[in-house]
């Protein structure tokens, strides 16, 4: 996973080296811990603080753009297909 984030971030123009660090640090922990991704829970996973994790979520990364780079990296041309589910589960 990190060899293919590593090579979407590197082609993406507008994300530095420090915002690429940091982006990689924080899939890796997205997939490695259970629970509510709050900065706290995160930073008992990584080698990042909270106040860290707060001051990189201030900051503007073009989402749509990575994952587009991914998908178009990852699965062969052919075997690609788009879903959207907008159900949801009411925890009330």
């Amino acid at each position: 996973m990190e060899s293919i984030v590593e090579t979407v971030l590197r082609s993406m123009s507008n994300v530095n080296k420090p915002q690429r660090i940091f982006i990689v640090a924080l899939l890796t922990t997205l997939v490695v811990f259970q629970g509510k991704a709050t900065f706290r829970n995160m930073s008992r996973y990584s080698q990042m603080s909270e106040k860290r994790f707060s001051r990189w979520y201030r900051r503007q990364f073009d989402f749509t753009q990575f994952n587009r780079d991914t998908l178009t990296l990852a699965l062969p041309k052919n075997g690609r297909i788009a879903a959207i589910d907008a159900s949801f589960i009411n925890e009330d």
